[in-house]
């Protein structure tokens, strides 16, 4: 049986950019969709060169981790499935792709910011409480480049 080697150390690498009303960015978004990313002590590194963006978040197939950059301290841990099976139930069953993941974390942020699809999208409460709500209202977001 292969055994699957997974990746402790990751260079910041960001695929979204969440920008503010104003088309300031406010946080950007590293997804990482393979199982080789899933490990819980990973060390993200080179967040240093995002430092003039509030936040910073990474997601995997397991949880989202969102930093803020004044100390990149980890400010929230979010299961990732959890946030994701509200925007598309059917993807419990089913393997996650890299494009299915950016679309689905654009559709929870866009939730956020317009409420197209709740009130309370999903962790909501734990956005606030972090500062990372008020600066997603109104705003957009954008893939940075095709994968």
């Amino acid at each position: 049986m292969l055994k699957l080697h997974l990746i402790k150390v990751i260079d910041f690498d960001p695929v979204i950019v969440a920008k503010d009303k104003n088309d300031h960015p406010v946080l950007m978004i590293d997804i990482r969709f393979s199982p080789l990313y899933s490990a819980t002590d990973l060390k993200i590194e080179k967040m240093e060169e995002y430092q003039n963006v509030p936040f910073l978040m990474f997601v995997n197939s397991q949880i989202i981790k969102i930093f803020k950059t004044a100390d990149f301290k980890e400010v929230a841990t979010l299961p990732t499935q959890e946030v994701l099976l509200y925007y598309n139930p059917e993807i419990a069953d089913k393997m996650l792709f890299q494009s299915s993941l950016i679309t689905l974390i654009q559709a929870w942020l866009r939730d956020l910011a317009y409420h197209w699809k709740s009130q309370e999208p999903p962790f909501i409460k734990e956005i606030q409480e972090i500062g990372l709500f008020d600066y997603l209202i109104g705003g957009s977001t954008q893939q940075l480049e095709d994968l």
